[in-house]
């Protein structure tokens, strides 16, 4: 599988690690960036690319700045592509989830568990189950399913004065129930 790939580290043993877990593959090309700022600026500018590959810990801001910035930008309806970060320590990969990264893979990286992780993201398809390599990105409050999510779990479903209250999943109880009937959940009134 051919990829397109923009690499943002400013480590050459990192860097080393993406291009060999690349080696071999048809007509494959890893155009590296040292900084988030650069990385950002090749996206704005229009360049396309299969796959962002950031290392956390470059400097100034790292990747999860720049997980953050590509996932804004999609969320503003920008084509972005999506991102997988090498993390260093186990306890990163609940930013690596917060980041909005798709995946993250923690350094040193296998390369052929970042090969496989490199498909699967590219691909759409599940995070491979495999050491050190993982995602769960957190939805983003622009998203509009975990909003709707967030209101039934807040019992804010039905709260508007514009238009018909809003119905409930199926199966809803507690206190979005109660708030949809129009009673308060905490009174019961």
């Amino acid at each position: 599988m051919a990829m397109k790939i923009l690499m943002m580290a400013d480590h050459a043993s990192v860097a080393a690690q993406v291009r060999t877990a690349v080696e071999g593959w048809d007509a494959s090309t890893v155009f590296q960036v040292s900084t988030p700022q650069r990385a950002i600026a090749l996206l704005d500018e229009g360049e396309s690319y299969d796959v962002v590959v950031a290392d956390n810990d470059t400097h100034p801001t790292g990747g999860l700045a720049l997980a953050r910035e590509v996932k804004a930008r999609g969320q503003m309806g920008k084509d972005m592509p999506p991102v997988v970060l090498l993390i260093a320590r186990a306890q990163d990969k609940w930013l690596a989830n917060w980041s909005q990264a798709d995946a993250y893979v923690q350094k040193p990286a296998d390369p052929f568990d970042l090969r496989e992780t490199l498909q699967a993201v590219v691909a759409g398809d599940p995070i491979p189950a495999l050491p050190g390599v993982g995602g769960e990105p957190k939805p983003s409050l622009l998203d509009p399913a975990p909003e709707r999510e967030l209101a039934v779990q807040t019992g804010a479903v039905g709260r508007s004065d514009e238009g018909p209250a809003d119905e409930l999943p199926e199966g809803a109880t507690g206190d979005a129930a109660a708030v949809a009937a129009g009673t308060n959940p905490s009174t019961g009134l």
